[in-house]
């Protein structure tokens, strides 16, 4: 017996994504564990054009310096927000503050931060809330969600559940 698997010719991988209020993906996230590659931007800018896909803010994140730019449709802009990602991370483990954090606790401490900008799950005022209302994401954060490690093909995100069955049947 055959089945008819779904087939995404457009996809991308995201460390982390932010979705609204309600569910459409606002933000998607490149964590790196060393300094950020251009690259990434290029990947989210191809996909966007083929997918005809509006995600209006991308999140370039190393241990160093996080970098938020917009998309427009057509490009991206240059950086419009950029903090020191200590400054952010430290909020939510205090032991960043002297040691280089990387990988997947880094990746665990910006999802963290995004939650916590989104439902104020830590504190009222979490790190950057005034520079992130200043560029319009925190208003399309708040009382959102966020997912890491996904997959996302045009406006479908392909992950839990329904990821879990395409690769059974494939």
């Amino acid at each position: 017996m055959e089945t008819a698997n779904p087939i995404f010719r457009h996809q991308i991988s995201a460390d982390v994504i932010a979705l609204d209020k309600q569910g459409r993906v606002i933000l998607v996230a490149d964590v790196r564990g060393s300094r950020v590659v251009k690259l990434t931007l290029s990947q989210f800018t191809s996909y966007l054009k083929a997918t005809q896909t509006v995600v209006p803010f991308a999140m370039l994140v190393d241990p160093e310096t996080i970098q938020i730019v917009q998309w427009d449709g057509v490009n991206w802009s240059e950086a419009i927000c950029s903090l020191k990602t200590t400054n952010i991370v430290k909020y939510y483990d205090p032991s960043c503050d002297n040691q280089t954090i990387d990988g997947d606790y880094l990746e665990a401490l910006i999802e963290s931060w995004l939650r916590d900008l989104a439902y104020h799950w830590k504190s009222v005022i979490p790190p950057a809330t005034n520079e992130l209302a200043a560029i319009g994401l925190l208003q399309q954060l708040e009382d959102g969600s966020t997912k890491s490690d996904v997959e996302i093909a045009g406006d479908t995100l392909l992950g839990d559940q329904f990821f879990d069955e395409y690769l059974y049947w494939a």
